[in-house]
């Protein structure tokens, strides 16, 4: 056939569709998404680069206003210090002096001007003395912090000349290569991106201004291209979650469809049943598993809100008290009172005193010659705190720098400080000067917070300051100024917090004011460096408090806020905050691994079960038969068993469950799998063997199940005895196979147990198989689940309750703070050793258990920002468990909605299974038929070789009797060279070979079948001859291959009932063929009659399911390669994930295909 045929168009034109319209989409993708992404990132690189201009412009500035001591001394400014009439007016580059651009270091001519009386005198006597300087900004320092706080890890920055950069006069280069910087020159006149072909960093460029000079500066940031593409390409955790959803729904609903899809000429065997059944459970699984991840993202995220709500409640609570107590100090003490009844006084140094010692507020002894140089100006006089060393005050007085007011034009008029008296200069540039000073049209100025950062000494000042009006009646005197109170926090040195914790305080305008990392503090804007960041827009317009999530700079953070307590004109907000991104990598983690974990454990259950079912049968079953799953097949007679088996089902659920919340993750899922494994033994030899009084059978097995299966494996498991463990669990089990699997010699009577078959129990049957799914596909995966989270909580938990206790220890002065007013908890996870819900942790445990119940199958988690912080075994200690996945501290009702809601989660888990069941099963054992056949409706005669023997796959003696199947048309007889009949050999149960089980059943059932095969040949060819059609010749080998067939060929299997040729079984109710040597007859056309199965085999493989199985695979393997390429980094999850799945799909194949068996 070729290629181009018109019948291979017609035969795959929904495939040749699908790949036409995926080949549009991603092209669609390729050529309109991804350029759209790449403008977005752009855009945002540029926006940061914008940022970066900025902070370079203020970082220039500031460098230009400060002068440093050593400054001081050799500019001969010293004498100014304390000054009373002299004070700094203006410092400006000087732009006729020498200004020049080198190696990374900017060189400026700055003058500095003295306002006040002269005291060194110019040539002109200027009363405005002006010093001239030269200074040196290095740039070096401004870019190692940018480095660490945005994405660029290049930087290159030349002067511009002629409106070019002057490659000979390279100013500054960082991780830039020399074809890079000449390709930097050439394209210097633009602004970027720019995307050099032989680099690997993608550029973005401006030209900047430095203040007060005429030089211009180049300034080009450079990003990783495999950062950037990774960035145009990346998926939202929650949308590849989703994504992967879809790709295991659609590779799911290759079984789903099929029976419904599929045309009357297609074949529905038995492996389409176990496919379907076990296709249930894993939709089931996923729904399990992703529900259970947001249940528990919810939680996490929650007790994240709780410990960031904790944390902002002690900076507002910390804050409040340091202010109103140094305002109590100031308004009790009237500490101006002294300095403003003597103009000559306007500075004071604040010092301690303990008894007779004096000290400096950083607890430094005051030496005498320090003593005399400070009180040599006329003008500085001492006050005292006289507080007791090692109070709560003491410890804030170390934290305050000075008391100052300042005149209506920004000069410091009166301070009160814990130094020497410095140079005053005019502060009207500052922010909270303006906000004081403007007019209010006579209402009133509340006080102002806010924040001064040294960029030398990475340390923050607060200044809270306050309107202060001397003279009312003449607004426009210069003694209507400010007051205010500069000092530093102290609650930073309290504070104890976890790992990825911080916090921020920024004003209205979103920006930052201080934040716990000084380091990287460089004129953040939290509005400006965030996306999606509407709930940060509602915060600075007054909604608190208020909890969210935003991304910034690419790193998304769980943010609490909550507006200061302080009262101040503009409002300031303190902001928890915690990273997100160890949570999104534990969900995708958690998915992935939880979901093939989830497949592995069915698969491994169904397993076990097939090699119980192999040593229940040896000798009497086929290794590869398909009967090893019949048990989980109705049995109308079973009836009673299968309402015992729901009880039991129900039980280890509830089980399961409870031990889930009231013990560690270790045990939780260890118990859950030994559970699962005994459920199994239980299942398969209650449904496997027959009894009267079923009910007394199982509670005997129950009882040794509990004591040697379960409860005598999971103690030596829990005392390292793992190999010992296995051996009991799969001991017991082996041998209550062997004790049971010779049951029937002594029952070889089944007529009795064919009384119980009353009739169809499809509610009894479907409501037994659909406890069990909940148990394998509900159950295990959310405790597997849980596991995972509890875990990772517990780990991160136990590193930070280990550092707080070893920390606790070193502490010597353990009244300067309590230690339990420092702690941010981690999750909630309280360290407190008397907790009941929280037990404590050993430190240093030798319990090898965490290594036995690790079943991790990918890649961890990438590192978390503490070393070595990556996810850990499980362990049998704990803080948290199961339980706060409802627990919510603070807020019963919203535990009991979770509670709830989990509750009929697990109701609607169950009836969606129920009904999944209820429905495929339907199509598979012809129900009708069954219920038509057990009231004597079909067949109308009974066929002459029918055989109404009742045959199980438990055979003994008696069957092999019963098997040889007796021809009245022709009566077998003895070949001349024969001495023994068919009957004489296996029939006399008094032979020696039969009574030593010298010949397997299973060999003499063979023999049997292959004499009657030969024997009956002419009359079972009569009987397939006879058939109407090809059609029905081909329905019957379908259903002789393992009793099933498509449901759409009803009629035809009506028809074959109607002539005996299909039965009844008697005990179990489910069709089958009229004897087992008819069977074999027609299973043997596969060698007997090439031609049939050949035109057998064209006409079930050309039908609808045909046609749309290949295009559902192309669009999940395309699904598959599209989050490949855009995930990289999740590569091997995603490439796992869809192997698993198939090689689950074709190992459940390679075990029940007929073409095997």
């Amino acid at each position: 056939m070729g290629l181009f045929s018109e019948t291979f168009s017609k035969k795959n034109i929904y495939s040749i569709v699908t790949v036409v319209v995926i080949i549009l989409l991603t092209a669609g993708y390729l050529i309109f998404v991804l350029p759209s992404n790449e403008k977005k990132e752009d855009a945002k690189n540029q926006a940061i680069l914008k940022g970066i201009e900025k902070q370079l412009n203020e970082y220039i500035d500031d460098q230009i206003k400060y002068i440093s001591e050593d400054k001081i001394k050799s500019l001969g400014l010293s004498v100014y210090k304390g000054s009373s009439t002299n004070y700094i007016d203006t410092i400006t580059i000087d732009k006729a002096g020498t200004n020049d651009l080198q190696q990374g270091t900017i060189k400026l001519a700055r003058k500095i001007r003295i306002a006040g009386p002269p005291k060194i005198y110019d040539k002109d006597k200027n009363p405005k003395v002006k010093f001239n300087d030269t200074i040196y900004i290095d740039l070096g320092k401004f870019l190692n912090k940018i480095s660490a706080t945005t994405p660029f890890t290049s930087f290159y920055i030349c002067p511009v000349e002629a409106g070019g950069c002057k490659a000979e006069k390279m100013f500054l280069s960082k991780d830039v290569t020399l074809i890079d910087q000449d390709s930097l020159i050439l394209y210097g006149k633009n602004n970027g991106p720019f995307n050099f072909k032989k680099s690997v960093k993608r550029y973005y460029a401006n030209q900047i201004n430095i203040p007060q000079t005429t030089h211009t500066l180049f300034l080009a940031a450079g990003i990783e291209k495999s950062y950037f593409q990774a960035n145009v390409r990346q998926i939202n955790t929650n949308l590849l979650i989703f994504s992967l959803i879809f790709i295991i729904l659609v590779v799911l609903g290759i079984n789903f469809i099929k029976p419904i899809v599929s045309s009357y000429k297609e074949i529905l065997s038995q492996i389409d049943l176990v496919g379907v059944v076990f296709a249930s459970g894993l939709l089931i699984a996923v729904l399990v598993v992703f529900g259970t991840l947001s249940y528990w993202n919810i939680a996490v995220k929650n007790r994240t809100e709780n410990d960031l709500k904790e944390l902002v409640n002690k900076i507002d609570k910390s804050f409040t008290q340091q202010i109103a107590t140094y305002q109590n100090w100031k308004n009790k003490g009237s500490l101006f009172e002294e300095i403003e009844g003597n103009s000559e006084k306007l500075f004071g140094k604040i010092y301690l005193k303990a008894d007779t010692k004096v000290t400096s507020l950083d607890g430094r002894s005051i030496t005498k010659n320090e003593s005399l140089a400070f009180q040599k100006p006329k003008n500085i006089t001492w006050h005292k705190f006289d507080l007791k060393k090692g109070t709560k005050n003491s410890e804030l007085l170390k934290y305050l720098d000075s008391y100052f007011r300042m005149d209506n034009k920004g000069l410091i008029t009166t301070n009160l400080s814990n130094t020497y008296p410095d140079i005053p200069r005019k502060y009207a540039d500052r922010m909270y000067f303006k906000i004081l000073q403007k007019k209010r049209n006579n209402q009133k100025t509340n006080p102002v917070l806010t924040a001064v950062f040294s960029r030398e000494d990475n340390k923050y000042q607060l200044i809270y300051a306050e309107k202060d009006t001397i003279d009312e009646k003449n607004p426009k005197s210069e003694n209507n100024g400010i007051s205010g109170i500069a000092f530093r926090e102290y609650f930073s040195e309290e504070l104890e917090l976890p790992p990825g914790t911080s916090y921020m305080l920024i004003d209205r305008r979103g920006e930052v004011l201080m934040q716990k990392d000084a380091g990287k503090n460089l004129y953040q804007n939290l509005l400006y460096g965030s996306q999606n960041n509407s709930k940060l827009l509602d915060l600075l317009s007054g909604v608190t408090p208020l909890s969210f999530e935003i991304e910034y700079q690419g790193t998304p953070y769980q943010i609490y806020a909550k507006k200061l307590g302080v009262k101040s004109n503009s409002p300031v907000y303190i902001l928890g905050i915690r990273d997100l991104s160890h949570l999104n990598r534990l969900s995708l983690f958690t998915f992935t691994n939880g979901f093939l974990v989830s497949i592995f454990y069915g698969f491994c259950l169904l397993l076990i079960t097939y090699i119980y079912s192999a040593l229940f049968y040896s000798g009497r079953v086929s290794m590869f038969s398909r009967q090893h799953f019949h048990h989980l097949f109705p049995d109308n007679s079973r009836t009673d068993e299968y309402k015992l088996l729901l009880f039991v089902s129900g039980i280890a659920i509830l089980l399961a469950t409870v031990v889930s919340f009231i013990t560690s993750p270790s045990i939780a899922l260890v118990f859950c799998i030994t559970l699962g494994i005994n459920v199994v033994i239980v299942n398969f030899l209650t449904l496997s063997i027959r009894s009267l009084e079923p009910k007394k059978e199982l509670i005997k097995l129950l009882l040794i199940i509990f004591f040697a299966g379960l409860c005598l494996p999971l103690i030596l498991f829990f005392n390292n005895l793992l190999l010992f463990a296995v051996i009991a669990l799969f001991g017991t089990h082996i041998g209550l196979i062997f004790h049971h699997r010779n049951w029937k010699k002594e029952k070889t009577d089944l007529e009795p147990f064919a009384k119980k078959n009353l009739g169809v129990n499809k509610k009894a049957y479907t409501r037994f198989l659909t406890a069990r799914l909940m148990h394998q596909f509900v159950v295990f995966p959310f405790v597997l689940i849980s596991a995972y989270y509890v875990n990772e909580l517990n780990y991160f938990a136990k590193y930070y309750c280990s550092y707080l206790q070893t920390k606790e220890q070193d502490i010597k002065d353990k009244n300067a703070f309590i230690i339990k007013d420092r702690i941010t908890y981690a999750y909630n996870c309280n360290c407190d050793e008397k907790s009941t819900e929280k037990p404590p942790i050993v430190l240093n445990n030798k319990n090898e258990i965490v290594q036995k119940a690790n079943l991790g199958f990918l890649d961890r988690p990438a590192t978390y920002e503490i070393k070595n912080f990556t996810f850990n075994k499980l362990s049998s200690n704990y803080y948290i468990n199961s339980l706060a996945i409802i627990l919510y501290k603070g807020n019963n009702l919203f535990s009991f909605l979770i509670f709830l809601s989990l509750l009929l989660g697990f109701c609607f888990l169950a009836i969606l299974a129920y009904q999944l069941l209820n429905f495929y099963s339907n199509r598979f054992f012809f129900y009708d038929l069954m219920h038509a056949a057990h009231k004597k409706y079909y067949p109308c005669t009974k066929h002459l070789l029918a055989n109404d023997h009742i045959f199980i796959p438990m055979i003994n003696n008696d069957d092999i009797e019963n098997l040889i199947q007796v021809n009245n048309n022709t009566p077998l007889a003895t070949c001349p060279d024969r001495k023994i009949t068919i009957d004489d050999l296996f029939k006399d149960g008094k032979n020696e070979d039969v009574k030593k089980n010298e010949i397997s059943p299973y060999l003499r059932m063979n023999f049997i079948l292959n004499y009657h095969n030969k024997q009956l040949a002419k009359e079972y060819n009569s009987i397939w001859d006879s058939l109407p059609n090809d059609e029905t010749r081909y329905v019957l080998f379908d259903f002789a291959q393992d009793q099933f067939a498509n449901y759409k060929n009803k009629d035809i299997i009506i028809s074959l009932m109607e002539s005996g040729i299909i039965d009844c079984h008697k005990l179990t109710g489910r069709l089958q063929l009229m004897n087992l040597s008819f069977r074999k007859f027609i299973m043997s056309k596969r060698k007997s009659d090439p031609n049939f199965i050949q035109s057998f085999d064209n006409e079930t493989t050309n039908g609808t399911f045909s046609k749309v199985r290949f295009p559902l695979i192309v669009i999940a393997v395309s699904a598959l390669l599209l989050l490949m390429y855009l995930n990289k980094d999740s590569y091997d999850r995603v490439s796992v994930i869809g192997g698993s799945i198939i090689a689950v799909l074709t190992l459940i194949n390679k075990f029940i295909d007929p073409k095997t068996t």
